[in-house]
């Protein structure tokens, strides 16, 4: 610092660094008329499941500082659809606003440097990506953002090598949407995010198309949302967010994954944030929301059940998603594998079967992890419906050595009803 530099007593973003930008502060907080007015709204305007979980993602935005300081963990939002569905136009037309914010770039054309750029310049407006497809995205560039994603999910920093073998580290900040046909194919990208899965059939009701006009019309009124919920959320400590996440994972099914639970934490400390609006207005929650609160935290449960957990309580693991498309590869039975007598355990001939599954993935472009035979066999033995590595099981006429799995609980895990059916040639 030169002699003659002025000192001040803040932190000023220099402008090579700015990256993600927003107009938020040039709109006027909300009055208490017009949050009544937007309410029934945000609401409305797709399923509660997915209206609400938007609502809830966006409003925790406002504390995830907050809770970053308390060592808490924000998860990303996913927009998964067909095309028309309906995830860009939530995008565009309802968070952006609320952010007060315009620029999004394609998943395609993204690269390390640019995300961690990006990421860096702000802890409150969302880094925004579309058109987002893992099976048209080359592995190198998927790589980058899946390894983002998770450094960015478990406040890790981004570091960039310089010509003269030095390094820049970037805090990774932003909270991060991302929105396209697809889901990402690793469990464990799916599992630090909120997704929601959005269809055609969700816009054929009128209320819901006629609550979407009303917000594209009143852009400015979601601008003022987010001005009053970031003027909301400066009046908030740290203890104060961090004690509505604590409350939050007690209302929180204890079924659920722990990562789970962080994330519908999160975003329940979100609705209590907008509560507090409310509060500030003079105005209670069932006076401005067609959706009581406790109703609300149901649909936030619901939406991670059917959406991330596909109905059950757990992400399928590596090995039951192997399990699974096993079952599909239309397996010899009495040959690759067989059954006790009451069907209840399953015995495998992996060392016959593996290579031919992985020929089946290459051969039927199936996109996602796909682990070595030994990390597989690793994996498999700490499974829970793992019984016996080497057990001799009748095959036909013959008695061979097969893994032993109970497969009582492996069809509640995951649709594994391919090797119930006997009467079929194989491949």
């Amino acid at each position: 610092m030169k002699p003659e530099a002025t000192l001040i007593e803040d932190i000023v973003q220099l402008d090579k660094y700015k990256s993600i930008t927003t107009d938020i502060l040039t709109f006027e907080p909300l009055t208490k008329e017009q949050l009544i007015m937007l309410g029934e709204w945000l609401l409305s305007y797709n399923e509660p499941i997915k209206t609400v979980s938007v609502m809830a993602w966006v409003a925790g935005c406002f504390i995830k500082p907050h809770l970053k300081k308390s060592g808490i963990k924000f998860p990303h939002l996913l927009l998964v659809g067909e095309q028309g569905s309906g995830k860009s136009n939530t995008l565009e037309r309802v968070i952006l606003p609320v952010f007060s914010c315009s620029k999004i770039r394609a998943a395609t054309q993204v690269t390390a440097f640019t995300l961690m750029k990006e990421s860096a310049s702000s802890n409150l407006i969302p880094q925004l990506m579309d058109e987002f497809k893992p099976s048209k995205i080359d592995k190198l560039r998927l790589n980058a953002l899946y390894n983002h994603l998770r450094d960015a999910y478990d406040g890790h920093e981004g570091v960039r090598g310089r010509a003269d073998q030095s390094a820049v580290t970037y805090e990774l900040l932003a909270p991060i949407i991302v929105a396209g046909e697809e889901s990402p194919d690793e469990a464990a990208i799916r599992e630090r995010s909120i997704e929601l899965l959005f269809s055609k059939k969700d816009l054929k009701p009128a209320s819901h198309r006629q609550a979407f006009y009303k917000l594209c019309a009143k852009a400015d009124l979601l601008g003022s949302f987010g001005r009053s919920l970031l003027d909301t959320a400066l009046r908030v400590s740290v203890a104060e967010a961090e004690k509505w996440y604590e409350e939050a994972k007690s209302e929180i099914s204890d079924e659920f994954p722990s990562r789970i639970v962080n994330n519908l934490a999160c975003c329940y400390a979100g609705l209590i944030l907008v509560n507090k609006l409310c509060e500030f207005l003079n105005v209670t929650w069932s006076e401005v929301f067609p959706i009581n609160k406790v109703t609300c935290i149901r649909y936030l449960q619901n939406g991670v059940q059917e959406y991330l957990l596909d109905g059950g309580s757990n992400n399928k693991t590596i090995v039951e998603q192997t399990l699974e498309i096993m079952a599909r590869m239309k397996l010899a039975p009495n040959q690759d594998y067989t059954f006790d007598k009451d069907g209840k355990v399953i015995g495998i001939r992996f060392c016959d079967v593996y290579d031919r599954y992985t020929k089946y993935r290459r051969d039927y472009a199936i996109t996602g992890e796909c682990l070595p035979y030994n990390q597989f066999l690793k994996q498999l033995r700490q499974s829970d419906f793992f019984i016996e590595s080497n057990k001799t099981m009748r095959f036909g006429n013959e008695t061979k050595k097969a893994w032993a799995l109970d497969f009582s609980i492996l069809k509640e895990r995951c649709d594994v009803s391919g090797f119930e059916i006997t009467d079929i040639e194989p491949l």
